[in-house]
C-alpha cells in the first residue's frame, strides 16, 4: 500500500494531512517533553537549554528543512520526466553529500561553542551545547532519506522519523534530567548547587534530542532497505541514459544554496534573540537596576542582577516562545507536501494547476495559523497557567499575546518559501527574509535595552520582523507565478471564521470561570472554540469540496459537511 503511494504519489492535501497529523503527535510528545522540564529545572535552567538550543537550531534547520527541500525538488523533476534512475541516483549522492555537511556542522557547532557563550554570557549553556551537537550528523542523514521520499510525494517516512525522534527526546531527555536534578538533591535557587545542577539537567535534556534524531536515523535506513521506495527495474530500463554523479550533485547544489540561506535566516529570529536579548538585557539591567527590581518585585528573589538577563530569557523562550513556535512548526510541514506538487506542475508549465494548487496552500495554511494565532492572544495567560506551575506566568502572557499574532504572519510565511521554491525562485525568500532580519535586529537594538520594556522588545521584534517577511513572500509569489490568488476564499474567510472562534474561546473562557476550576475552563473554552470554528468555516464556506476530497476519507467528508450545511 504505502509502495504505491510512493510511486503513484499523495495529493497535496493527502501528504499535508498526513505531516500535519505526525507534527501534531510530535508537539504533543514536545509539550510532554518541555512543560514538565519548564517545571523541573525553572526558569534559569530553561535559560541554559534554550540559549544552547538556539545556536543549535539554525544548523538543525539547515538539515532538517533547508538541506531535504534540495532532495525534494529534484527528485519530483526526475520522477515527473520519468526518469527513474537519476531518482535512485540522486539520493545516493545526497546521502554521500550530507554525510560530509553533517561532519562540518557537528564540528562548526563544537569550535564556536566557546565564543558563543562570551557573546552570551551564558557560560551555563557550554555543556548543553556540547550534548546536542553531534544531533546534526544524525540530522543530515534523515535529510537525505527524508527529502527523497517527500520528492517522491510518499510523507510516511518523514512523518514516522520525526516521531521516533520526538519519542526518543520525551522519555530519554526529560529522563536525564530527571535524574541529574535529583542526584543533586533537587537544589533551590539560593543553593550553591543551583547553576550547576540546572545547567547539567538542561544538558541532559539536550542530549536526549541527540538520541532521539539517531534512532530516527536508523529508522529511515531500515526502512528505505526492507519496504524500499516503489521503483521497479522495468521503470528504471525505460531511462536509456542517465545524469552523472556530478550533474546531481551540482543541480543539488544550485538549488541547495538558496534554499539552505532561506532555511538559516528563517530562524535568524532566534539566532538574533540568542546573540543580543541577553547582552542588550544586561546592558539595561546595569543602566538601571532599580528599574528591573521595581518591574519584577517577588520574580527575582535570590537572584543577582547578573541572574536577571537568563531569568528573563528562560521565561520567555522556555514558555511563551515554546507555544508560539507550535504554530509556525505545523504550518512549515504544509510547504513540505506542497512543494514536490507544485514543482511538478511548474515543470509541465500547467498554468490552471499552478493556480489551484498555490489557491489551496494559502487557504490550507491560513485554516491553521490564523485561529491558533488568534486564540494565544485571547487565551495566553489561562494556557499558561494550564500548563506551567510557574510564578511567573503573568509575565510570559504579556509576550505570548505579541507572539500569538506573530504566529499568523510566521504561519504563513513558511510555506510560501517553500512554494517559492518549488517555481525556481529559491533566493526570493532569502532576500526578504534578510530585509525582515535588519527589521528585527533594530527593533531589538532599540527597545529591549529600554529598562521599562526590556523583554518584551523582542517580541514585538520578532512581529515587525515576520509581518514584512510575510507580505513581501505574498506579494513575490502572484508576481512570480504570474497567478492571483482569489483573497477572499484563500485569507478573508479563513480570518473571518478565525475571529468567531478567537471570540468564542474568549468569552466561553469568562463565563465557565465561574462555574469550574479555571485549568478545565480554558480546556472547555478551547473544545467550544473548535466548535465554533468548523460551524463558521461551514457558514462562512472557507473551503471547497475539492479541498476535502484531497483528505484521506474525503468523499465522506463531503457528505458530512453537506448534511450540516443544509441543517444550517
Amino acid at each position: 500500500m504505502e509502495n504505491q503511494k510512493t510511486t503513484g504519489g499523495q495529493s497535496f492535501i493527502y501528504g499535508a494531512t498526513i505531516m500535519v497529523v505526525s507534527t501534531a503527535i510530535v508537539k504533543i510528545l514536545g509539550a510532554l517533553f518541555r512543560i514538565p522540564l519548564a517545571n523541573l529545572i525553572g526558569e534559569d535552567g530553561m535559560g541554559f537549554y534554550s540559549t544552547a538550543y538556539d545556536v543549535y537550531l539554525p544548523i538543525y534547520a539547515l538539515a532538517m528543512a533547508g538541506l531535504p527541500v534540495a532532495v525534494s525538488r529534484l527528485t519530483a523533476q526526475y520522477v515527473q520526466r520519468k526518469r527513474y534512475a537519476d531518482v535512485r541516483r540522486t539520493l545516493r549522492v545526497a546521502k554521500l553529500a550530507f554525510l560530509v555537511t553533517g561532519i562540518t556542522g557537528f564540528l562548526l557547532l563544537m569550535l564556536i561553542s566557546y565564543p558563543f557563550i562570551f557573546i552570551t554570557g551564558n557560560s551555563g549553556s557550554l555543556y548543553g551545547i556540547f550534548a546536542i551537537a553531534p544531533s546534526v550528523l544524525f540530522c543530515c542523514i534523515m535529510s537525505s532519506y527524508r527529502g527523497y521520499y517527500e520528492g517522491l510525494r510518499n510523507m510516511y517516512p518523514t512523518a514516522v522519523s520525526t516521531i521516533i525522534e520526538g519519542a526518543g527526546k520525551l522519555v530519554l531527555g526529560y529522563g536525564f534530567a530527571f535524574l541529574i536534578m535529583r542526584y543533586y538533591g533537587n537544589p533551590t535557587v539560593n543553593d550553591p548547587m543551583f547553576v550547576k545542577a540546572t545547567s547539567l539537567a538542561a544538558a541532559g535534556a539536550l542530549f536526549g534530542i541527540t538520541l532521539g534524531t539517531a534512532f530516527g536515523a536508523l529508522f529511515l535506513i531500515i526502512r528505505h532497505k526492507v519496504p524500499g521506495d516503489g521503483i521497479t527495474a522495468q521503470m528504471l530500463i525505460q531511462q536509456d541514459t542517465a545524469d552523472s554523479d556530478k550533474v546531481i550533485l551540482r543541480s543539488l547544489v544550485k538549488i541547495a544554496i538558496p534554499v539552505v540561506l532561506g532555511s538559516l535566516v528563517t530562524n535568524i529570529a532566534s539566532l538574533i534573540d540568542v546573540t543580543m536579548v541577553q547582552r542588550q538585557l544586561t546592558a539595561a539591567v546595569e543602566q538601571s537596576p532599580d528599574v528591573f527590581r521595581n518591574i519584577y518585585a517577588g520574580y527575582l528573589r535570590q537572584r543577582t542582577d547578573a541572574d536577571i538577563p537568563n531569568f528573563l530569557y528562560g521565561i520567555y523562550k522556555g514558555y511563551a516562545f515554546t507555544l508560539y513556535n507550535l504554530v509556525p512548526t505545523i504550518t512549515s510541514v504544509i510547504g513540505v507536501s506542497a512543494l514536490p506538487v507544485l514543482a511538478m506542475s511548474w515543470v509541465k508549465n500547467d498554468k490552471e494547476e499552478i493556480k489551484k494548487n498555490i489557491e489551496s496552500m494559502v487557504r490550507v495554511t491560513s485554516l491553521l495559523a490564523m485561529p491558533c494565532g488568534i486564540g494565544l492572544v485571547v487565551l495566553a495567560h489561562p494556557i499558561l497557567a494550564l500548563l506551567f506551575n510557574a510564578e511567573t506566568v503573568d509575565i510570559s502572557a504579556k509576550i505570548l499575546q505579541i507572539l500569538g499574532v506573530t504566529a499568523i504572519f510566521a504561519g504563513i510565511m513558511s510555506p510560501i518559501n517553500n512554494m517559492l521554491q518549488a517555481i525556481d525562485r529559491q533566493w526570493v525568500p532569502v532576500r526578504n527574509i534578510a530585509v525582515g532580519a535588519a527589521i528585527k535586529i533594530i527593533v531589538n537594538l532599540v527597545l529591549v535595552r529600554i529598562p521599562q520594556i526590556n523583554i518584551i522588545g523582542a517580541p514585538i521584534g520578532t512581529l515587525c520582523c515576520y509581518i514584512y517577511i510575510c507580505t513581501a513572500n505574498v506579494i513575490c509569489i502572484t508576481r512570480y507565478s504570474k497567478v492571483h490568488p482569489n483573497i477572499i476564499s484563500s485569507l478573508l474567510r479563513p480570518f473571518a471564521a478565525s475571529l468567531v472562534c478567537g471570540g468564542a474561546a474568549y468569552l466561553s473562557n469568562l463565563l465557565l470561570c465561574n462555574l469550574v476550576n479555571p485549568k478545565i475552563a480554558v480546556v472547555l473554552a478551547i473544545i467550544a472554540a473548535a466548535v465554533f470554528y468548523v460551524i463558521s468555516l461551514i457558514l462562512f464556506k472557507a473551503f471547497t469540496a475539492e479541498d476535502l476530497l484531497s483528505f484521506p476519507k474525503g468523499d465522506k467528508l463531503v457528505k458530512i459537511f453537506e448534511k450540516i450545511a443544509k441543517k444550517g
